[in-house]
């Protein structure tokens, strides 16, 4: 009887799973087609954490706080993002997303009108936007110096965990974060580069 109550189970979670996935399929092609085709058209594809991600040309995301100038950089930020040469927007907890026409050049952190932000990229398998932090993560291999690394390809090194060789690399101004995290996985001393994205925020339609 035990053994019958378990496989019925094992049943109905197997089914609940399928469900799930299927309505995540569902969510996936509910992306805005501007979005998506503004992601294929980048032609740049990354991974990250075994997801493949395309860049969104001219996609941008940005935090709606309050500085040291109190309501202006709100102001600046909601200005920027109601821009007329926005092709779509969407707000995400306290992340706004906008794709402009204009497209910007390719790396991670950029500014416009003194109102910073990040590139977003499109991850096709969970319908899904990332944001691009601007950090590679590196894996490195025994007897490797990540400062020597660093010092190499003229980017800076952030964070050092010696303990499991692994590393977080930025880059500067003006340096394509996607050719060097692909120059640094070249590198005989890198197990695998990576650049970083966030992607834990509800599904933005």
């Amino acid at each position: 009887m035990k053994k019958k109550i378990i496989l019925i189970l094992l049943i109905s979670l197997s089914a609940i799973s399928y469900a799930i996935d299927k309505t995540e399929g569902q969510l996936s092609r509910s992306m805005s087609p501007i979005v998506v085709q503004k992601a294929l058209d980048s032609g740049v594809v990354f991974t990250t954490n075994q997801y493949n991600y395309q860049l969104i040309l001219g996609g941008r995301a940005f935090t709606n706080t309050i500085n040291s100038r109190g309501d202006q950089a709100q102001a600046q930020t909601a200005s920027f993002s109601s821009s007329n040469s926005n092709l779509w927007s969407s707000q995400s907890g306290p992340y706004q997303f906008s794709v402009s026409a204009v497209e910007t050049s390719v790396n991670s952190s950029l500014s416009s009108n003194a109102v910073s932000y990040k590139q977003i990229a499109y991850n096709p398998e969970t319908g899904n936007i990332g944001i691009i932090v601007g950090d590679i993560v590196v894996k490195l291999l025994p007897y490797y110096d990540a400062e020597t690394i660093a010092g190499t390809f003229n980017i800076e090194l952030a964070y050092n965990f010696e303990n499991i060789n692994t590393v977080i690399f930025q880059v500067n101004s003006r340096q394509d974060i996607f050719a060097i995290a692909e120059r640094l996985s070249e590198h005989p001393g890198v197990e695998f580069a990576e650049v970083d994205v966030i992607e834990n925020f509800p599904m933005l339609k």
